[in-house]
């Protein structure tokens, strides 16, 4: 989990992530739960999501690709960027 685990995912880092994991969205969208709809329209987020129900969905995604998938993102800082790896 990254260094806050308030750190909602964007839209790179889930990309980043199936690339990664060389998932396809319906791959992801099998692998979590979540659908491959939803997937998509969230990798084309153009803004930090502020209702409550995408908020949710991002936090379970995010759980999902860390604690099943093995999944390490890495939120950007003042003086750092973002990034993903696998901890395997």
């Amino acid at each position: 989990m990254g260094e806050n685990g308030s750190e909602l995912l964007t839209p790179t880092l889930i990309r980043a992530a199936r690339a990664l994991l060389r998932f396809d969205q319906a791959t992801l969208a099998a692998k979590t739960g979540i659908s491959t709809k939803t997937v998509g329209l969230i990798e084309t987020m153009e803004s930090v999501p502020t209702d409550a129900r995408r908020r949710r969905i991002l936090e379970e995604l995010r759980t999902k690709m860390e604690n099943e998938l093995d999944v390490e993102f890495i939120f950007g800082g003042p003086n750092t960027g973002e990034g993903v790896r696998l901890r395997r």
